[in-house]
């Protein structure tokens, strides 16, 4: 038997008939808690195999019916490419049966099939009331149009039928994308003795081998997967659509929950906050208010968090949708494509849904042409426009691959795109970092004019440090990729780097002038001081120049080698240090030991200049203390 690589799920109100149409039709009861079991009523997702006539098979998540228990039956709904639902012959349409069908149509899922179930309690013409009330209620959702037919579970009315009906609707389902990297929302963790943590889920993307690495998420806890099984059979890889069992080394049972989604390491962002389209359910009693507080569902993981409508919309009413940022109060690690599901904060109940458009947006409401562009483009699939798009409202450079990670999609198809659009490219070590042309001179722009800033509130600095331009032009830029820009502008003349410092060639014009000043006056005082120097305060004063422009000044001299630094406040011409360490050596050479005193008298310096200095000559290699008595090394090099 070849390994299901679809997956039928089931919906419906509590007491329909799920589980035991799922029992009739796979042999496995999905209800395995003693609680389920001595209730009647499925609490747990549970799972089955199902084997069609042709030959192909589906794994079964069979979800509860209770109202209560709506949140397991989004966790389990997320995952199915097929769903069943049920509604009794005998009650016909009931509450969940719509909000269960509501969920079904938010999510997206294409293919349906309907079952009137425990068709031995109704005649053929309350069936066929049921049946025109089901078609009714199916229209304008997902799955419009789906066969519906009449079963028994207690009698086998019907079941051949309608596993038929259910084989039909495989054949025209396309399987999942296996293209992508691999990701499997977590919707039950376990420990098996001897073998560990294990996870279960429907494989959403990609492919999951032994040894693989994987990462979980939010949590970015890794390990690693030890073995694989889809419907308890060992196999060397499961791929996207299969229900999936994962046994995972290196974490514990407490270290992951369901909710979680494992995936290829590095392949998923976490994110607090998603754009997306939004759509208010008909039915509902009241407009939805932006900023309003609700559930939000996404694979088999609820937080709360609030919906903000873009573009000052104050509200929307029942039926519509628009663009909103989701804002989430526990992260989330959703990709574009995925669908989600809005729920009132109290009473909980469905309200809405939508897709995630893009991932990770900036934190705003008011729309630009280029996010509004992205976000036009990502909803009707034009991932050629959206790649261009995506470019043009991040407004900073980047790879093909980090392209393709926000969009979600496969690398080669963006690369090219990018390769082929008419973008400004900045080659930084080994990687192209594609940008819009206007983008680019935005940044370009930035630096000149946070140059111009710095220096008007820093009429006597020369520059300001590199990483605090960066942080005032845009601090999402990598370093490497801010200096490609920063070389940019200074090849136009519109900045200068030097040392570390970033300058405007014209605006530092005047600070440059005083400090050339500052250099030209302090290296005369310094020489002439000699072992005697002054304070930096002295020296500033001395010089007749600003205290602080004289401590820069310094750092540039000590930076070239004309002055040696002993501590914050103690600077010395470096020829004066050289000629103290010629005399020292002479000394030691002809007397083999020197005292602290013995220097300050060779030197004709006082104690407070020659300890500093003999400990800068202990660190230079020069000399070796020993006690109150210093050696020569063997090395004399200054």
């Amino acid at each position: 038997m070849t390994a299901p690589s679809l997956v039928l799920g089931t919906a419906g109100h509590i007491d329909h008939g799920k589980s035991a149409l799922v029992k009739a039709l796979t042999g496995t009861d999905p209800d395995r808690l003693p609680e389920e079991k001595e209730r009647g009523v499925t609490i747990e997702l549970g799972f089955a195999r199902l084997e069609m006539p042709s030959g192909r098979s589906m794994g079964v998540v069979d979800v509860p019916g209770h109202e209560r228990f709506v949140r397991q039956m989004v966790a389990g709904a997320t995952g199915i490419d097929v769903v069943l639902l049920v509604v009794a012959a005998d009650d016909g349409i009931m509450p969940q049966t719509r909000e269960h069908l509501a969920i079904i149509d938010l999510l997206g899922i294409p293919r349906g099939v309907v079952a009137i179930s425990k068709a031995d309690l109704a005649d053929d013409d309350w069936i066929a009331l049921v049946a025109d009330d089901i078609e009714r209620l199916l229209e304008g959702t997902s799955i419009e149009g789906a066969v519906i037919v009449p079963v028994s579970a207690r009698t086998g009315r019907g079941l051949p039928e309608l596993l038929a009906t259910l084989d039909d609707a495989s054949k025209a389902t396309p399987a999942r994308q296996a293209s992508l990297a691999m990701r499997l929302p977590v919707d039950r963790v376990f420990t098996i003795a001897g073998a560990g943590t294990v996870v279960t889920g429907t494989m959403w993307s990609g492919t999951a081998r032994r040894d693989d690495p994987v990462e979980v998420l939010p949590s970015g806890r890794t390990g690693r997967i030890r073995g694989v099984q889809v419907h308890s059979l060992a196999v060397d890889e499961a791929t996207a659509g299969q229900r999936v069992a994962l046994n995972i080394a290196g974490l514990d049972r407490d270290e992951i929950a369901r909710g979680d989604i494992v995936a290829a390491p590095g392949t998923l962002a976490v994110t607090d906050r998603f754009d997306g389209r939004f759509t208010y359910l008909p039915g509902n009693e009241k407009p939805f208010e932006t900023g309003t507080r609700v559930h939000v569902h996404h694979g088999t993981r609820e937080v709360l968090g609030r919906v903000l409508l873009m573009d000052d919309r104050g509200e929307l009413r029942p039926g519509e949708s628009t663009f909103v940022q989701v804002r989430l109060e526990e992260p989330l690690a959703p990709r574009y494509d995925d669908r989600f599901i809005v729920r009132s904060y109290s009473p909980v109940f469905t309200i809405g849904g939508g897709v995630v458009l893009d991932a990770l947006p900036l934190r705003r409401t008011m729309l630009r042409d280029s996010e509004r562009g992205l976000l036009d483009a990502l909803l009707r699939h034009d991932l050629s426009t959206a790649s261009l798009d995506l470019l043009a409202s991040r407004g900073v450079p980047m790879t093909s691959a980090e392209v393709s990670a926000a969009l979600g999609v496969p690398r080669a198809g963006v690369a090219d795109e990018l390769n082929r659009a008419d973008l400004a490219r900045l080659k930084v070590g080994a990687d192209t970092y594609f940008i819009t042309g206007e983008g680019l001179e935005r940044l370009v722009e930035g630096i000149e004019a946070a140059l111009l800033r710095f220096h008007e509130a820093n009429p006597l600095a020369t520059g300001m440090a590199g990483g605090a331009l960066r942080d005032a032009v845009d601090r999402r830029l990598q370093p490497k990729v801010f200096d490609a820009v920063l070389e940019l502008a200074c090849t136009r003349g519109l900045a200068r780097a030097s040392a570390g410092a970033v300058s405007h060639p014209k605006a530092a014009a005047a600070a440059q002038a005083e400090e050339d000043a500052a250099l030209a006056r302090l290296v005369p005082i310094l020489e002439e001081q000699g072992l005697s120097t002054g304070t930096v305060a002295e020296l500033a004063a001395k010089a007749g120049i600003d205290p602080g422009v004289t401590r820069k000044s310094l750092g540039k001299l000590v930076s070239a080698g004309q002055v040696v630094r002993l501590g914050s406040d103690l600077h010395f011409a470096a020829s004066a240090v050289e000629e103290a360490r010629r005399r020292v050596v002479e000394f030691l050479e002809a007397n083999g030991t020197m005292l602290a005193k013995d220097a300050r008298d060779v030197t004709g310096t006082s104690r407070k200049y020659i300890v500093p200095l003999l400990e800068y000559f202990d660190s230079r290699g020069v000399t070796k203390r020993e006690g109150d008595v210093r050696t020569l090394r063997g090395s004399v090099g200054g």
